[in-house]
């Protein structure tokens, strides 16, 4: 929090690092929250054009948390406490969101849009892709944690090489880094840091829940002696282990995303499409590229394995099984 120096009031700011001729430093940069829209918990949003209204979010998400409904009573104004906030149309179906969008970039309401939609490789994408598009087209940046955008391809161009030209087009942004592998900084250690690499080959484990569950169906290592291989070592079942990944909250709602490999298949797509534009998202530039759609990307389930295969591999010699992408 940032105090003002004319009265007593605070603003929330973000500490940003910064360069200048070689020194570094950091400034604080305020931010709020105008709008928020979801499936389940309704959605709200700030007046257009109010630079002192803004959403309470710790509020929001406590109202979140206990499975309420966010309302116009969220909405709050920082200069005169006093004075009845007022929201604007908030969005409950997809035409309502993408209206909405256009209206928060046309009023420069917000500069940022924030997409977290789960993704669904069984589906086209939507509606997360037309989001992105229209956030972009209004004038804002997007930051987005769906990998849709990237492993999904709508008429003759993937969707991803069309965003990206919009949002060139634009001057904005729009930034992915956890749409694949969460925590690990992958497309931006791509065009920051290795520019002069060929990537020749994609090889992972994709998935952490399938990783989990084979794991647990191995069983742990501690727990098995060295041997001769004559000792008795029992994991959990396939069942079990799935439970347990459940409890964690790691497995997708339609949990044959993880066990069948759509989930691994979207994201080696992702990483294909990716890496294939690196260089290549000027618009005088054709992109070609040769990957196949993501319902022709082979895909194996680990509901049907053996798992006495995987215990036995595990306790002669140490050998583990992993869904490999």
């Amino acid at each position: 929090l940032e105090k003002s120096e004319k009265d007593d009031s605070c603003r929330q700011c973000l500490r940003v690092a910064t360069s200048s001729s070689g020194s570094f430093a950091s400034e604080l940069v305020p931010w709020k929250v105008v709008g928020i829209i979801t499936r389940r918990h309704g959605s709200i949003c700030v007046s257009f054009s109010s630079p002192s209204e803004e959403i309470n979010v710790k509020d929001a998400l406590d109202r979140i948390r206990t499975g309420g409904i966010l309302d116009a009573a969220l909405v709050r104004d920082t200069v005169d406490t006093s004075k009845a906030a007022t929201a604007a149309a908030a969005a409950t179906t997809d035409d309502e969101t993408t209206k909405l969008l256009k209206e928060l970039g046309k009023t420069r309401t917000a500069n940022i849009v924030v997409e977290a939609i789960p993704s669904n490789p069984k589906t086209n994408g939507e509606p997360a892709i037309s989001f992105i598009r229209t956030a972009l087209q209004a004038g804002m940046h997007v930051a987005s944690a769906n990998k849709c955008p990237l492993a999904h391809k709508q008429s003759d161009k993937e969707s991803y090489f069309e965003l990206q030209e919009i949002a060139k087009r634009k001057g904005k942004l729009y930034l992915h880094e956890s749409a694949v592998m969460d925590g690990v900084p992958i497309f931006s250690l791509w065009n920051n840091s290795l520019q002069n690499v060929t990537c020749t080959k994609i090889r992972g484990l994709l998935n952490s829940t399938t990783t989990m569950i084979l794991s647990r169906i191995e069983g742990h290592i501690n727990d098995v002696p060295d041997s001769d291989g004559q000792v008795e070592h029992v994991g959990e079942t396939f069942e079990e282990a799935l439970e347990a990944a459940k409890r964690m909250g790691i497995v997708e709602t339609d949990d044959s995303l993880d066990t069948d490999g759509w989930d691994a298949a979207m994201k080696l797509r992702a990483l294909c499409v990716f890496l294939s534009s690196s260089g290549k998202l000027s618009s005088s530039q054709e992109h070609v590229v040769s990957i196949p759609p993501l319902e022709a990307v082979a895909r194996d389930s680990i509901r049907q394995i053996d798992p006495e295969l995987i215990r036995g591999a595990f306790r002669t010699s140490r050998k583990k099984m992993r869904s490999v992408a």
